[in-house]
């Protein structure tokens, strides 16, 4: 059987519908190769663990809890994770990054959309790398992430204080990719980096049978290699998708106009 990619994303109360549906929306059902499973933070077991996203009200049914998904039978390719207000409340939760933490170890590739890096950040993950994310708020919680210290079982969380590594947050960015960590800006960037995902991650099916061997996860954060990638072949993949959706896929991560919208605009959006 050829490999697959399989993708855990994380699903909270009040998470933005878009982060989450858009770039997997785009992934998921045109392959073979990619699977989804849902995991529910709050611990939280189907039907008690539907989900409700911000504004709208949109449910999903996580497939899993949050602790059946940290049992190592539980394998994964790479951890996804949304952004949304949902967020702020969590990333003062010690115990529940302590776990967050554990998965992020586990993955070979982690992907978050909007102020999902915040909570990525908050784990102590993405220190010492550049990253992005959501350009609304950026001004106002980037700093709060600047460091983390993970001392024992409590979190400590430096909030005025920017100790070496610390996040190298990106403003002017429609995506980072640091080693494993594929962080994008608010929202709609989330389907931009989704691309971006697939042309860095997509194998075609003949050369998943000649290579049916996962990729390896590396608990320091740095990419490792798929086996049979061809950069070239997950390139064109990823711009046949878009077409497919009539989507114009923004390639450049640095064609990022939002960062110089004025202040009176972007605060009312």
């Amino acid at each position: 059987m050829p490999t697959q990619h399989r993708i855990l994303a994380l699903v909270f109360h009040d998470f933005e519908a878009l982060d989450l549906f858009g770039p997997l929306g785009a992934i998921i059902p045109r392959s073979d190769y990619y699977t989804l499973k849902l995991a529910n933070i709050h611990n939280l077991g189907a039907p008690y663990g539907l989900e409700s996203s911000i504004k709208n009200g949109i449910g999903t049914l996580p497939n899993l809890s949050l602790a059946e998904a940290l049992k190592e039978e539980e394998r994964f390719d790479t951890l996804f994770i949304p952004g949304g207000f949902g967020v702020m409340p969590m990333v003062w939760d010690p115990i529940l990054l302590q776990q967050i933490g554990q998965l992020v170890d586990r993955a070979a590739n982690v992907f978050t959309v909007c102020t999902g890096a915040m909570l990525l950040a908050a784990t102590g993950r993405l220190d010492g790398r550049k990253a992005t994310t959501n350009k609304r708020l950026y001004d106002e919680i980037t700093p709060k992430c600047t460091c983390t210290r993970l001392l024992g079982s409590s979190l400590l969380l430096k909030l005025t204080f920017s100790l070496d590594p610390g996040v190298q947050w990106q403003k002017r960015a429609r995506w980072v990719q640091s080693g494993k960590f594929l962080t994008s800006s608010g929202i709609a960037a989330g389907i931009d980096a989704g691309f971006a995902f697939l042309s860095n991650t997509y194998v075609v099916p003949e050369d998943r049978e000649a290579n049916p061997t996962i990729q390896k996860a590396d608990a320091k954060g740095d990419a490792t290699a798929i086996p049979g990638f061809n950069k070239e072949e997950a390139l064109g993949h990823a711009h046949f998708v878009a077409f497919s959706l009539e989507y114009r896929w923004h390639s450049d991560p640095a064609d990022d106009p939002f960062v110089d919208l004025p202040q009176s605009i972007s605060s009312s959006v």
